[in-house]
């Protein structure tokens, strides 16, 4: 991604501005990429609604503050979500998360704006604003796809032809095994978002690596037929101190050191997945299936 910026732009430092899901699990990857950028000199605008750009104050580092420009947009109204207004998934349980959609949808509007009346060259979108990528292009302004999902999951929801298919069936077919049925907007489907998101862009930034999916990064790049640039996994900063780094994590890492090469499983089911009992017990089943050595 450095590298394809570098090319179009030797001598010129960029006013890129970046647009997340309303969701904390992708804030923190957007802003890792907008630190990344920052420090090769562009100005970054990050752009979200207030309550959201509000946490995100309090739980990242006065220097990622002061080199960010957090730049709010008021969250619209939308008739099914709670009038405390909830601004993020991490707020809401997961069968109202089409209403926010709806609501990040009528963002387009004030973010419209935002660029018609800035110096944006380029423009770090999510997969939900389907509605963006022809904005950008009327404007004069190059949009990449950045995804958090890994390629491996990606390519298996396959190219944008197959997810526009997808749209016609019904999401209960479709979305049973990921879990996210009740989170799609029925009249605006994320496979769609998706798709169109894919056809307008530049090129898809991936959080991912060659050394952990090579294969399907390839396979990517065959399907959408656009580059594919993998930035890495952007974990969490080490702190450099001893005194402030997290204990837990001393003690994991000497465990995992202890281990043989591909002995350990690690399953992660991110911070907002409810299992149902059901799954649960699915869950140790299919371990034990699998004939994987469980300690």
């Amino acid at each position: 991604m450095d590298e394809m910026m570098k090319k179009e732009h030797d001598d010129q430092k960029l006013h890129i501005v970046v647009f997340p899901w309303l969701a904390f699990g992708h804030f923190l990857p957007f802003l890792r990429l907008s630190n990344h950028l920052f420090q090769l000199g562009h100005r970054i605008s990050f752009i979200s609604t207030p309550k959201n750009l509000r946490r995100l104050s309090e739980i990242i580092s006065p220097d990622l503050s002061a080199r960010i420009a957090m730049v709010p947009l008021p969250f619209p109204f939308v008739n099914g979500l709670p009038p405390d207004s909830a601004e993020s998934t991490s707020e809401l349980p997961s069968h109202l998360v089409p209403f926010l959609k709806r609501a990040y949808d009528k963002l387009q509007f004030p973010l419209t704006e935002f660029l018609q009346n800035s110096d944006v060259n380029r423009l770090i979108n999510d997969f939900a604003p389907h509605w963006l990528p022809p904005i950008a292009t009327r404007l004069g302004i190059n949009s990449v796809l950045f995804n958090i999902l890994s390629a491996s999951s990606l390519a298996f929801m396959g190219s944008p032809e197959d997810l526009l298919r997808r749209c016609q069936q019904p999401m209960e077919d479709l979305t049973v095994v990921m879990g996210i049925h009740n989170q799609m907007d029925p009249d605006v489907s994320d496979f769609f978002r998706l798709a169109k998101v894919v056809e307008g862009c530049r090129f898809v930034a991936i959080r991912s690596c060659p050394e952990l999916e090579a294969d399907s990064l390839s396979l990517l790049q065959n399907l959408y037929q656009k580059p594919i640039i993998p930035v890495g996994l952007m974990p969490s900063e080490v702190k450099d101190s001893r005194s402030e780094r997290d204990q837990s994590w001393d003690s994991l890492k000497q465990w995992l050191d202890e281990k043989t090469q591909n002995s350990v499983l690690y399953i992660a089911l991110g911070t907002e997945v409810t299992l149902s009992q059901d799954q649960m017990n699915e869950l140790p089943s299919g371990i034990e299936k699998s004939g994987l050595k469980v300690t």
